[in-house]
């Protein structure tokens, strides 16, 4: 244990990473300052911090101000197993890992080991660093050049996990809420873009101002309800989505919806909103859902193409409606649910059959069109 001198220091020193910490500092700045600390109160010793990517798997970064070519090692590294060396052991296992003589030590990586002689890097301590939460963030390690110290300094090693993990669970909030700022500006640029243009496109054709309006109140309700599925979560749950289009139109007793679980990437949310009002609102007017009797099957799936690739296909289709006949001219909804899933490589086909209108759209199995639920990938 430090004495009262350095108990005081120690504690002087704690309080000015946690200031830097509340006051925003840069995050390498902060984790810098720890290894400092640590280098203080362990003579002999350079400290260092990991920090692992958003997936928790491999090391995309590391700060250790003694030695930065030891830093510039790290990033790449997997946490395994097996374990490249101490700190992804420490991370794999959440608990300290030592190597005492890292030269010889036959349970980690060659590569590993090599990084650190070629440092004069004789023996190592990893902890690992982890969120309020107990997710892991990274480690925190002290390496030697000579024999490590005995006792071991334990109380430095736990003081300079707990304030990484402070800096580090700090900094992902932080940017965890700049993405947030900065998909919220634009989405809202899209939808801006996407009011103006079916504003545009739906007064074009000489419609009446109570036509107009009507129109246009329809469209924009429908990225209104593509918004508010995204808003609580990343992305949108087609039948969900499919349901909350249709509700006005007769909902479950006309619509019959059927389909994998299927999660809408926020690219595709809108186009699918808009494509499915139209055809809803198509149908009220002048299709199946006009009469008593008519009904509409909305349905999807995955498959495999010719050659393999994963790709899915959406379908709407109506019956026991009046008898459909081609438009004299196509109006927006026409070109819309053409064109709207040309971003993913959709391929669009409007049919007006007699029986019902049909309607599909066949893309790639892509991340901006969207995923199936885990429980579906098997299919």
């Amino acid at each position: 244990m430090p004495d009262t001198t350095q108990a005081a220091r120690l504690l002087e020193q704690q309080v000015s990473v946690l200031e830097m910490i509340a006051r925003d500092a840069p995050r390498d700045d902060v984790l810098a300052k720890i290894c400092r600390l640590a280098e203080t109160f362990v003579p002999g010793s350079m400290a260092g911090v990991t920090v692992l990517d958003r997936g928790g798997m491999t090391f995309e970064h590391c700060v250790m101000p003694g030695a930065p070519t030891f830093a510039a090692g790290i990033p790449g590294v997997e946490v395994g197993p097996p374990h490249a060396g101490t700190c992804a052991a420490a991370v794999f296992g959440g608990a300290p890992v030592s190597s005492n003589e890292v030269e010889n030590d036959q349970r980690f990586d060659p590569l590993w080991r090599k990084l650190n002689t070629d440092h004069g890097v004789r023996a190592i301590r990893s902890r690992p660093v982890c969120s309020a939460d107990g997710r892991a963030l990274g480690s925190f390690f002290i390496a030697f050049k000579d024999a490590a110290p005995d006792p071991r300094p334990e109380e430095i090693e736990a003081i300079g996990a707990r304030l990484s993990g402070f800096a580090l669970e700090r900094h992902r909030a932080a940017e965890r809420q700049r993405l947030i700022v900065d998909e919220m500006q634009h989405r809202l640029k899209n939808l801006f873009a996407a009011v103006l243009s079916i504003a545009s496109q739906t007064s074009h054709g000489g419609v009446t101002t109570t036509d107009f309006l009507k129109a246009f109140e329809g469209r924009v309700l429908a990225l209104a309800n593509a918004h508010d599925l995204l808003t609580r979560d990343e992305s949108a749950d087609l039948a969900e989505l499919t349901r909350r289009i249709v509700a006005p139109f007769g909902g479950d007793e006309s619509v019959e919806i059927t389909g994998q679980p299927f999660k809408v990437a926020p690219s595709a949310v809108v186009p699918f909103s808009l494509v499915l009002h139209e055809l809803a609102t198509n149908a009220a007017k002048y299709g199946a859902l006009s009469s008593n009797e008519g009904r509409a099957r909305v349905s999807w799936k995955s498959y495999r193409g010719e050659n393999g690739e994963r790709r899915f296909k959406f379908k709407w289709e109506e019956m026991g409606g009046p008898r459909v006949a081609p438009p004299l001219r196509s109006g927006f909804g026409t070109l819309l649910m053409k064109r709207a899933f040309a971003d993913v490589e959709g391929r669009s086909r409007l049919v007006h059959a007699p029986e019902g209108l049909r309607f599909r759209i066949d893309a790639p199995m892509s991340g901006r069109l969207g995923r199936l639920h885990e429980a579906s990938k098997t299919s």
